[in-house]
């Protein structure tokens, strides 16, 4: 992604809260610390020695985590007597300065738990911002306005991070009552960059069995293997919609995968579990639906062999 592209993103979520039309006193920057909503389980990309300098962030309505330096999941185990022993991990955007956990993380988590599956929301490790908030308001700004010269969009850490909760998951299976062929993988704008990065070179990528981009930014050809069963979704008066997207949900298809794509009339970049008034607010829906019917196929193929 190029510096256009994360001004549009940082734009998109500024414009598109409900509270940017809040009172002018209101401040754009709170400290605050949201309950958590499952156990959290450290990542060993990062040794135990690692200063802890993550710092979390109410912006404009949303909570954000940022400075990660301790990567982690959050486990959110199934609800209401539900248990399908299927997994799911979570991947927020954030454009790699911040981690999106509420809308892009927390809240997928807790519809996912509330359909049977065991949820895990993944904090990975963004890049270094300025400690101090108004500091950090003021490089976000920077970027949004054009001010910035970071044209380097892949940041490795967070797919490291990302190949490490996928090993974890797969390895602790047995223990926490989960299939492991069975594990799926939703990314959501920056964290579906870190997910297209992990299947294009890491050798985790053949524990996934299915996967969701969710705003997706892709620039070019996507050399994948294997490609598991695809979900997309993105709106088209998102700054990241252009033929790439369409070519990659062709280009899956041709190659034999399963690939199921949704194009909204609207709902902008960001939309996560925060509702716009368009049909991109039945995503989550539709995700679920399709969640559920490959765990149908694969049940229904595992008891004819």
């Amino acid at each position: 992604m190029t510096k256009n592209a994360l001004i549009g993103l940082l734009a998109a979520i500024f414009l598109a809260s409900p509270a940017a039309s809040q009172a002018d006193d209101a401040p754009p920057v709170a400290l605050v610390i949201p309950e958590v909503p499952g156990d959290e389980i450290p990542l060993e990309t990062a040794g135990p020695a690692t200063p802890d300098t993550e710092q979390w962030n109410r912006v404009i309505g949303q909570v954000w985590v940022r400075n990660v330096t301790r990567p982690s999941l959050y486990r959110i185990a199934p609800k209401n007597g539900r248990d399908n022993g299927r997994a799911v991990i979570i991947v927020p955007g954030g454009g790699y300065s911040f981690v999106s956990i509420e809308s892009e993380g927390y809240w997928v988590a807790e519809r996912l738990a509330a359909q049977g599956y065991t949820a895990f929301v993944l904090k990975y490790r963004p890049r270094a911002t300025p400690e101090d908030p108004d500091a950090f308001m003021t490089r976000l700004l920077a970027e949004w306005s054009g001010q910035s010269n970071d044209e380097d969009f892949d940041y490795p850490p967070a797919v490291d991070d990302l190949a490490a909760a996928i090993s974890l998951v797969h390895g602790k299976s047995e223990e926490w009552g989960l299939v492991q062929d069975r594990l799926g993988v939703i990314g959501f704008s920056a964290g579906a960059h870190s997910a297209i990065r992990l299947l294009e070179g890491r050798e985790e990528a053949s524990l996934v069995q299915n996967l969701a981009l969710i705003y997706p930014p892709v620039e070019k050809d996507i050399a994948m293997k294997p490609r598991p069963d695809l979900f997309m979704a993105i709106a088209t008066d998102d700054f990241l919609f252009h033929g790439g997207i369409l070519d990659l949900a062709g280009d899956w298809h041709e190659s034999g995968g399963s690939v199921e794509f949704h194009l909204y009339s609207g709902g902008s970049h960001g939309f996560g579990m925060r509702p716009q008034g368009t049909t991109s607010d039945l995503w989550i829906e539709q995700y679920l639906a399709w969640l559920d019917l490959r765990g149908a196929a694969v049940g229904a193929a595992v008891q004819a062999d």
